[in-house]
């Protein structure tokens, strides 16, 4: 029989009026004016783009440092992608492994692959808990909550999810519904697929009660205690968007317990917190809890690759058929992704990066606590390589201050250095850095900081 022929048929127009073609040949080639009127025009305005207050336009990057397009000097770069590159950018491993995954591979569907399966073996053997566990790669952290709701409905055939305030989880309908966040308006979207229960986090520095006593915790007790009707309870161990709210172990302890006793599932969110920023594979682990669910994405692949993983009690994923479930889509389960997220894995190991997570980011914490003498600068805290401090008016009354945080990111980048800005008010400012960053690149990184918030106008 004959074979088919590899070879890539040449259907190549002749003519030189190929508009898009010759469009294409001229990238990197158009100034930064040209390229904001095309924004205008063509480009969506509601993505983030719009967060800070210059268009800039990325040309290349490099470990900690971004060049924009028109500017010869790097950008210090304090955000990582949301967390989405804990290698930080261009990591020549990932790079290597990007490159033989796609040298064999692009996308298969409906067909196992040797990486998904020894990544699976992987993160359920790492994940906490000695029980059976199975793993399951959707497409971004936002479909991995859907699936995380739709298995704890089919499992507990109970229909409510619990969540919490200052809660974010992503933008799909799925993710929005347990998502407490101002940038959300329910009414512009028509309803939710069903209500979230939202119950009060552990944000202490905000507590309403003078005196507490895990207030938060008794209310959920008293919720979760009187109805029957709830599937699961998703939460961030440590708050992501809310800008690294860092909970008391005893509040993360004493709802897993709850969660045991009223027959509730507990979905543990990793997908900004995980991956060792915060000086272990799973934040979690800080809490010594065993979640029936967790949540991985962002820094999976690298931040080459857009994947997620659901890690589940086998029972838990034995509820769902094996064929016409309701969960999938195209691009589950990429063998492409897999292998870079396999590497990734690798390297974390090889590299004794998460150890370092553990013991840089708490020499970055103590040197961003000297922060704390300028008057609008408090409550600076750190896990790993999570670092966050709220900018307010005043320190007695706590009143936020966005506005002074609004002119800190400025400042921030007309000195070169990328700043984000979080938390429901807008008046937290959060710090993500790569797990292989050093004490050197720390005092560096401090002394910027401190000349970027004198600069703004902060004083002691």
């Amino acid at each position: 029989m004959k074979s088919i022929t590899n070879s890539f048929v040449n259907n190549k127009k002749t003519t030189d009026q190929n508009s898009t073609v010759q469009l294409i040949a001229g990238t990197g080639k158009c100034d930064t004016e040209e390229l904001h009127s095309m924004y205008d025009q063509y480009s969506c305005q509601c993505d983030e783009t719009g967060m800070y207050d210059r268009f800039l336009v990325v040309e290349r990057a490099q470990g900690l440092n971004v060049w924009f397009k028109g500017d010869r000097k790097p950008y210090l770069d304090l955000v990582m992608g949301f967390a989405s590159l804990n290698l930080g950018h261009q990591h020549p491993r990932v790079k290597e492994a990007v490159l033989a995954a796609i040298s064999n591979i692009d996308h298969i569907h409906s067909f196992n692959s040797e990486s998904k399966i020894l990544l699976s073996k992987i993160l359920a053997e790492k994940a906490p808990g000695s029980f059976p566990k199975k793993v399951y790669y959707p497409v971004g952290g936002a479909m991995a909550i859907d699936t995380a709701i739709k298995l704890a409905r089919a499992f507990t055939k109970k229909p409510r999810i619990a969540s919490f305030t200052g809660a974010f989880h992503g933008f799909s309908y799925g993710a929005m519904m347990v998502t407490d966040d101002p940038i959300i308006n329910k009414w512009q979207y028509g309803p939710y697929p069903g209500e979230a229960v939202r119950l009060p986090y552990a944000y202490c520095y905000r507590c309403e009660h003078s005196r507490c006593r895990f207030q938060c915790l008794k209310s959920a007790e008293q919720f979760l205690s009187q109805n029957n009707d709830i599937a699961a309870l998703i939460i961030e161990p440590i708050q992501g968007h809310a800008g690294f709210i860092i909970p008391p172990r005893e509040f993360i302890v004493g709802l897993k317990e709850l969660c045991q006793v009223n027959g509730i599932l507990f979905i543990d969110d990793e997908i900004q917190v995980g991956m060792g920023r915060t000086g272990r594979m799973f934040c979690i682990e800080h809490f010594g809890v065993e979640p029936d669910i967790i949540l991985l994405s962002k820094s999976l692949a690298g931040g080459y690759y857009p994947l997620s993983a659901v890690i589940a009690r086998s029972e838990i994923w034995d509820c769902i058929p094996p064929a016409g479930s309701g969960i999938g889509s195209t691009f589950v389960n990429s063998p492409l992704g897999t292998y870079i997220a396999l590497q990734v894995q690798k390297i974390l190991e090889e590299e004794n990066y998460i150890n370092n997570a553990y013991r840089t980011g708490a020499y970055f914490t103590r040197e961003l606590k000297r922060f704390e003498k300028f008057q609008n600068i408090d409550n600076v805290t750190g896990l790993g390589l999570i670092q966050s401090f709220e900018v307010v008016k005043d320190k007695k009354t706590k009143e936020p201050a966005p506005v002074i945080a609004k002119k800190i990111q400025s400042e921030g980048l007309k000195q070169h250095v990328i700043i984000n800005i979080t938390g429901l008010k807008k008046s937290r400012i959060k710090f993500t850095l790569p797990l292989w960053v050093s004490r050197e690149d720390i005092d560096v990184i401090v002394a910027r900081l401190e000349d970027i918030l004198e600069r703004a106008g902060l004083t002691e």
